[in-house]
C-alpha cells in the first residue's frame, strides 16, 4: 500500500545517514526539504538523487545549526512539514565555541535542533501523525549530562564532548515526548540511533581519537543500513512517541525497537537541560 505523500525536513541531508534517509524517502515519492550548511554540497546531493529518482520532490535550504540566526531564518520560511528529522551532527575535533559560548558539538548536535524544533512546533501541531525524530547514539546509553562545562573550560576531550552532545539528544527526545503528552500536542517524539556507521565524520578527529575513529570506520556498517532506524522512526506504522529505534543485529535487517536505557529516566537532568537550552537559544516552548 502506497503511503500518502508527506513533507520531511531532514537536517544534514547531503551526506552520510541523512543522505541515505533522503534517498529512501525520495524512492518512496515523499517530499524532502534538505536542510544543509553548505548549499553547494546540498545541490550536488540533490542532483545525484534526482538522477536516480527524476520525479522526486527535493528542495535545498541552508541552515547553520551553530548560528541561531540561521536557524530562525530557516524556521521563518513557509515550511509546511509533517516530520522533522534532527539528524545533522559533528563529531570529534579541536575545541571550538559558538557565539553562545558553548562547544561546537553541543551547538550543532543539540542546541540548534532544540531551537528549530521549538520554532516549528506550531506548524507540526497542525499535521496528522506529526513526528520529531532525533538522532542519538549508543554512547548515550549511560552517563550524566554535564551542564557546568558546556564550553569545555573545565577540561576538554573531543570524544567526551561528542558523547555529551548525543546524551543531550537522548534527553531532549525523551523530554519532548513527556511534554508533548502533558500538553496534548499529539506530536510524536521518536529517537533513533544508526549504530556504528562509516561516514566522513570519522575522518575528522585528530590524535589517538582519530586513530580509533578510523579503525572503527573500517569495521562499521554502511550509511544506508544506519539510515534504516531513522526511516522507521519517520514513516513506520505503529511507531509510538518515546520509542528508540536501532539497526538490526546484521546488516540489511529491519530496524528494531531498543529497550529503554537508564538515561531515559533521568528526568532531573532532562529538565535542567531543557531550561538551559531555552536560556541559550532565547526561545521558550512547552515550559
Amino acid at each position: 500500500m502506497t503511503k500518502p505523500v508527506r513533507t520531511f525536513l531532514v537536517t544534514g541531508a547531503n551526506s552520510g545517514v541523512g543522505l541515505e534517509l533522503t534517498r529512501a524517502l525520495a524512492a518512496r515519492q515523499q517530499r524532502v526539504i534538505m536542510a544543509v550548511r553548505d548549499e553547494q554540497r546540498g545541490h550536488a546531493a540533490r542532483d545525484e538523487l534526482l538522477r536516480q529518482h527524476p520525479d522526486a520532490s527535493l528542495a535545498v535550504e541552508r541552515v547553520d545549526l551553530t548560528d541561531l540566526k540561521s536557524v530562525r531564518a530557516l524556521a521563518g520560511k513557509a515550511l509546511d512539514i509533517d516530520v522533522l528529522v534532527n539528524n545533522a551532527g559533528v563529531g570529534s575535533g579541536a575545541r571550538q565555541l559558538t557565539a553562545e559560548g558553548v562547544l561546537m558539538q553541543f551547538a550543532t548536535n543539540h542546541l540548534g535542533h532544540f531551537a528549530l524544533t521549538g520554532l516549528l512546533l506550531e506548524r507540526l501541531q497542525r499535521r496528522e501523525d506529526a513526528r520529531v525524530v532525533t538522532v542519538t547514539a549508543g554512547f548515550a546509553k549511560r552517563g550524566r549530562i554535564d551542564l557546568d562545562n558546556l564550553d569545555g573550560s573545565k577540561g576538554y576531550g573531543q570524544g567526551r564532548a561528542y558523547i555529551q552532545s548525543k546524551l543531550a539528544n537522548l534527553l531532549f527526545g525523551a523530554e519532548l515526548d513527556r511534554r508533548s503528552r502533558q500538553h496534548g500536542l499529539g506530536i510524536k517524539s521518536v529517537l533513533a540511533h544508526p549504530g556504528v556507521v562509516a561516514t566522513a565524520m570519522q575522518t575528522k578527529p585528530t590524535g589517538m581519537v582519530g586513530v580509533v575513529a578510523r579503525i572503527v570506520r573500517a569495521l562499521a556498517r554502511p550509511a544506508w543500513d544506519g539510515a534504516q532506524p531513522l526511516l522507521t522512526a519517520a514513516i513506520g506504522d505503529g511507531v509510538e512517541s518515546g520509542e528508540l529505534w536501532r539497526p538490526g543485529k546484521k546488516r540489511g535487517q529491519p530496524a528494531v525497537r531498543e529497550e529503554r536505557w537508564k538515561t531515559f529516566d533521568d528526568r532531573e537532568g532532562a529538565a535542567r537541560l531543557w531550561e538551559r537550552s531555552e536560556q541559550l537559544a532565547g526561545i521558550r516552548f512547552l515550559s
